[in-house]
């Protein structure tokens, strides 16, 4: 069979579409994609469920973390990230006021950061460090320099304090050194 092209406006269709369907059929039969196969769903795979996570901070050698109360808020399971592992954690006490919760993990640190017993003072330099977006962006700690900038929180809550330091989405929970 042989095609031939014509000027558009002498061919006797009413469309395009009309006009490619009217063309003469391959004889061999073109490759199909292969269908992708749907994964079988188990019983659980349309409920909808809430997580959120943050960073903390071990402030004892038996596996205290202090973290954001935001971070933990309504969540049926706490777990933590640690060595590449996931360990349940409890959440043992938390300060809506003061956004604060302290969870614990049977986990033995090598390495704590107590916490302050002084103030900061304005201009201080800080670092804030933890892993915002999680393990999207790296598993590494990611840290940000900055200084105190007020010494009062919103509506003057002198039990907080603002800083420059940058803190990401997933930052929350993290220690201010």
């Amino acid at each position: 069979d042989e095609i031939q092209y014509t000027n558009a406006s002498s061919v006797p269709y009413k469309n395009y579409n009309e006009y490619l369907a009217s063309l003469p059929k391959p004889k061999t039969k073109i490759a199909e994609k292969p269908k992708k196969k749907k994964p079988k769903q188990s019983p659980d795979d349309n409920k909808v469920v809430a997580a959120s996570s943050g960073s903390g901070f071990f402030v004892t050698r038996t596996g205290h973390l202090v973290t954001n109360y935001h971070v933990v808020e309504e969540c049926d399971v706490v777990k933590v990230s640690f060595n590449a592992k996931e360990i349940q954690a409890d959440t043992i006490a938390i300060d809506k006021y003061n956004d604060l919760a302290i969870i614990k993990a049977n986990i033995n640190p090598s390495k704590v950061f107590p916490v302050s017993k002084e103030d900061v003072s304005l201009l201080q330099e800080v670092i804030v460090a933890g892993f915002p977006l999680g393990k999207k962006i790296s598993a590494l700690i990611k840290t940000h320099k900055g200084n105190v900038s007020a010494l009062a929180g919103i509506g003057d809550n002198f039990s907080n304090f603002q800083t420059d330091a940058t803190i990401n989405h997933g930052n929350s929970g993290g220690p201010i050194l």
